[in-house]
């Protein structure tokens, strides 16, 4: 539910703290504007959802995340007061930071280089004492980069934060891709991760910031995060061309490649700006139009780049151990079943090559297979319907018809992934409340029909190790499901160089 229907249908009379308006939301939780009363401050109030915090997994996980952020004490790094529950309601109260995100500055456009980087330099220094504290934040994004009131921006949202040591094996959001636009090509191969996997993603946000545009585009999600992995790094316009060794140093497609850590980053930011072309430092950018007011220092601010001392800083030291990076190889597979689009193979320090393309694919059928053994579609009883499961109900119904449309570029998207925001997760969250639901049981069965036609159009067509990744995918949702066990077989089979025998195509 969204932050004013949970402000006015749950009980959220904190001990302490004084509601002001709703702020903000997000896939687990919802955020006011409140007041700590002992301290009579303003702070940021995050309340998890009802129907998640049922759920003792969730709960745990919200917890979590405000643990790691609370071990954070950086100016560049939200800060964390206090958190608790009262009754059935989890709640985090944060510092309250009411300039706006990078996300809108960018949107308005007009930031001139010398904020930019100062902005860069920032999230860089914040996520250097983050990765020095053993976590990788795994979702910079310019939606998660907030404003001060002077100007300096803080890193916000560390909720699929893991910690490099692997001491905290759970994905704190349930969302364990991050964001496809900023990902790493290593967090797309579901890959373990470490810092220079967020120095990537600073890297996209950079590009974003000079240029307006994420630096990879595609119709979908899954095109975007193979393109991470096989385009070459992206070529600055020619304003900004003495900036390229910074994307180069940020998004090498191999980690070793990269800046070790936040620190040299910085360093090397700090070299570049004291050779830098005269005027480039307060160039001002035009990549997107300004919509209307900007906010106060965004083009005004006295940009603190060219001030700061250039000298060499000491390399901090890199974390070494990594954590299992999400399982999203399976975007491969998708884009092998995607109309034909151009695939970059990726070398290190060669140029770019002419791209290959892979073969035209149709997209499958409507998803619609057998039910489970036993079921029965529901008849209608005339009873009151409770509005929380009405509302995930639908979410998950909506997402469902979007990922499996035919023809659709979204296909495949929201399905399962994030788990706290996609059709599979919300017919959890009513299954949780609800075991018997009928409309929850029919819509995950349809997620794993989804999968049995796709993974045998990857099968049909030779393609084993896409079908073998595609039905893994499915067999996550259901792992006895007979059909795409099958499919599994084969598919190993095929990758050992037989021919094997299809079962019948699905149903539906």
């Amino acid at each position: 539910m969204n932050a004013t229907v949970l402000l006015t249908s749950v009980d959220i009379n904190i001990p302490g703290y004084r509601i002001l308006r709703p702020i903000g939301e997000g896939g687990m939780a919802s955020v006011f504007l409140a007041v700590q009363e002992s301290l009579d401050r303003e702070v940021a109030l995050k309340v998890m959802s009802p129907a998640l915090a049922a759920n003792p997994e969730f709960a745990s996980r919200f917890l979590t995340e405000g643990k790691i952020t609370a071990k954070l004490q950086h100016p560049n790094l939200v800060t964390v007061y206090d958190i608790g529950s009262h009754g059935s309601v989890y709640y985090l109260a944060a510092e309250y930071i009411p300039g706006g995100t990078l996300k809108e500055r960018i949107t308005e456009g007009g930031l001139d280089v010398g904020h930019i980087l100062d902005i860069a330099g920032d999230i860089a220094s914040g996520l250097d004492f983050a990765h020095q504290k053993g976590f990788v934040h795994r979702d910079v994004k310019p939606g998660n980069v907030l404003f001060r009131n002077d100007g300096r921006v803080v890193l916000a949202d560390f909720g699929i934060a893991k910690a490099m040591d692997g001491s905290n094996s759970s994905t704190v959001a349930g969302a364990s891709i991050g964001t496809p636009d900023y990902m790493s090509p290593e967090q797309a191969r579901g890959e373990p991760v470490d810092g220079r996997s967020d120095l990537y993603s600073l890297g996209t946000v950079l590009y974003e910031m000079l240029v307006g545009t994420p630096p990879y585009q595609a119709s979908d999600a899954f095109t975007v995060a193979l393109m991470h992995v096989t385009h070459p790094v992206p070529e600055l316009p020619e304003p900004y061309a003495w900036l390229q060794p910074l994307i180069n140093g940020l998004m090498a497609k191999a980690p070793a490649e990269r800046f070790n850590t936040g620190a040299a980053f910085v360093e090397a930011l700090n070299k570049l700006v004291a050779n830098a072309p005269p005027g480039a430092v307060g160039q001002a950018t035009s990549a997107r139009k300004p919509t209307g007011n900007r906010h106060a220092g965004a083009t005004q601010q006295r940009t603190r780049i060219s001030a700061r001392d250039a000298k060499s800083r000491p390399g901090w030291v890199l974390p070494v151990a990594g954590v299992g990076g999400a399982f999203v190889a399976a975007v491969l597979a998708w884009w092998a079943l995607s109309p034909e689009k151009p695939v970059v193979p990726v070398q290190a320090s060669a140029p770019a090559t002419q791209p290959a393309t892979q073969p035209a694919a149709t997209l499958p059928a409507q998803a619609e297979g057998p039910l489970p053994e036993g079921f029965e579609l529901p008849k209608p009883v005339g009873v009151g319907v409770d509005p929380d499961l009405e509302a995930m109900l639908n979410a998950g119904d909506k997402l469902l018809e979007n990922g499996t449309r035919r023809g659709s570029d979204n296909v495949g998207r929201g399905l399962d992934r994030p788990l706290d925001n996609s059709a599979l997760g919300y017919y959890r969250k009513v299954l949780a409340r609800d075991p018997g639901n009928a409309r929850a049981r029919a819509g995950i069965a349809a997620i794993v029909a989804f999968y049995r036609s796709f993974a045998y159009q990857a099968c049909e067509r030779g393609r084993w190790l896409q079908c073998r990744i595609i039905v893994a995918r499915g067999l996550e949702i259901a792992s006895d499901d007979e059909y795409l066990r099958q499919l599994q077989d084969a598919a190993l089979s095929g990758e050992a160089g037989s021919t094997p025998s299809l079962p019948p195509p699905p149903a539906g």
